[in-house]
């Protein structure tokens, strides 16, 4: 069912230019302005809310996942998820704060995840501004005031989680700086707007003092880590010098956000109560890691499958059974088998329209939460015909948006 505000929005030809003529800071323009969805996107604060409610119960139920399955070892919960000792080593056993995002189809009036995303190394919290600038659109106000539309901002739910008179670093790492640049100086301008002025730098660059980290020679009280384990692990002794700096997210966040918990939960059903089984089953798609499902039960089903890299990001190592051959099914089956990969009951998203294009639409809806809740959203859509990836670093066709509730 279309949102009541959405159809009043298509209804009317005479906000259909919004996105085009928006004011947007130079940095937000620089990453996003060339990729924007020809609309704004819609939900009722309600539905916001009550979807991220699910989500954090999701959450709390892959954080209770060592002790639920594995009697409180870590050792092998991270066996269980195919990360490699050297990583598991340096992620430690902490519960991580909540903050994540959930990716998630709107199949009719219901929500169905695919994957969670959890730590502070997320893509897409800079579109709060994008939602921020359609909100302030001087010929969009009659509409806003009309709706009593509103937004959430995630980069402001993450400066007020790690505190905003604090010194903060942003840190990648591999060159993963330069890759992503764009994207990195919306970031620290939408901070900087914030009244937050963000250190960028990457992991090599640190130094150690005093039990302090130090990124070109200034002493940081946060890092906000947007590296992963992996390559944590040749920097892990600079890691634990540096105790008296906070690093948000913590790597033992690194865990949940694994393909493979959701695997772990769709198919270990006896280790929920009732709530839990009713959860699951609202939210999650059918899912299994690929090496638990019979091969013959693979093949006959590539139309309805779709294979993932459990620990993959930006759409890497995803292959949609339905755009593949047969042939090229089966050799990447062969390829995957004995890695960390799980399949997936493949989710059919209620397509989306988007004014002057006849095309359906498929959107990722990407929850943000954190402990106070809903806590944004990044919109991210594209044609059907492009696709089955809708990821803005991993498929060039993607495009983003701004969420705007009611």
């Amino acid at each position: 069912m279309t949102d009541h505000v959405t159809q009043a929005y298509l209804d009317d030809e005479s906000l259909h230019g919004v996105m085009g003529r928006l004011d947007l800071p130079p940095a937000l323009r620089a990453a996003y302005g060339h990729r924007l969805v020809d609309r704004p996107f819609f939900l009722d604060e309600y539905t916001a809310h009550d979807v991220a409610a699910d989500v954090l119960d999701f959450f709390e139920l892959l954080f209770s996942l060592p002790r639920k399955m594995f009697g409180g070892s870590f050792t092998r919960f991270a066996e269980a998820l195919g990360i490699p000792p050297e990583e598991a080593a340096i992620m430690g056993s902490d519960r991580p704060p909540m903050h994540g995002r959930a990716d998630i189809y709107r199949v009719g009036d219901d929500f169905r995840l695919l994957e969670v995303n959890a730590g502070s190394q997320l893509g897409g919290p800079d579109l709060g501004e994008l939602s921020r600038v359609i909100h302030s659109d001087p010929g969009f106000q009659p509409f806003v005031r009309e709706h009593g539309l509103g937004y959430f901002h995630p980069v402001e739910k993450l400066l007020d989680a790690v505190g905003r008179d604090r010194t903060i670093a942003f840190l990648e790492e591999g060159g993963m700086l330069t890759r992503f640049a764009k994207g990195f100086a919306s970031f620290r301008e939408t901070c900087a707007r914030l009244g937050v002025d963000v250190l960028l730098g990457e992991l090599h660059e640190l130094t150690t003092r005093d039990g302090y980290l130090y990124l070109h020679g200034t002493k940081l009280d946060v890092v906000v880590r947007y590296f992963s384990a992996t390559q944590a692990v040749s920097h892990a002794e600079t890691l634990a010098k540096g105790h008296k700096t906070e690093l948000y997210t913590p790597l033992s966040s690194y865990y949940y956000g694994s393909k493979s918990t959701i695997a772990l939960l769709s198919e270990h059903r006896e280790v929920l109560d009732d709530d839990e089984k009713a959860l699951v089953d609202r939210l999650v798609p059918w899912t299994r890691s690929v090496r638990d499902v019979p091969r013959d039960r693979l093949r006959a089903d590539r139309e309805n499958l779709i294979v993932k890299a459990a620990g993959g990001f930006a759409g890497a190592g995803v292959h949609p059974g339905w755009l593949m051959t047969d042939r090229d099914w089966v050799e990447m089956l062969d390829d995957v088998v004995k890695q960390p990969y799980v399949v997936q009951e493949r989710v059919r998203p209620t397509p989306d329209v988007v004014p002057g294009d006849d095309r359906p639409w498929l959107t990722t809806w990407g929850w943000f939460v954190t402990d106070q809740g809903f806590a944004g959203m990044s919109i991210r859509s594209m044609p059907f015909a492009d696709g089955a990836v809708v990821s803005y670093a991993g498929n060039p066709l993607t495009r983003v948006s701004g969420l705007l509730v009611h």
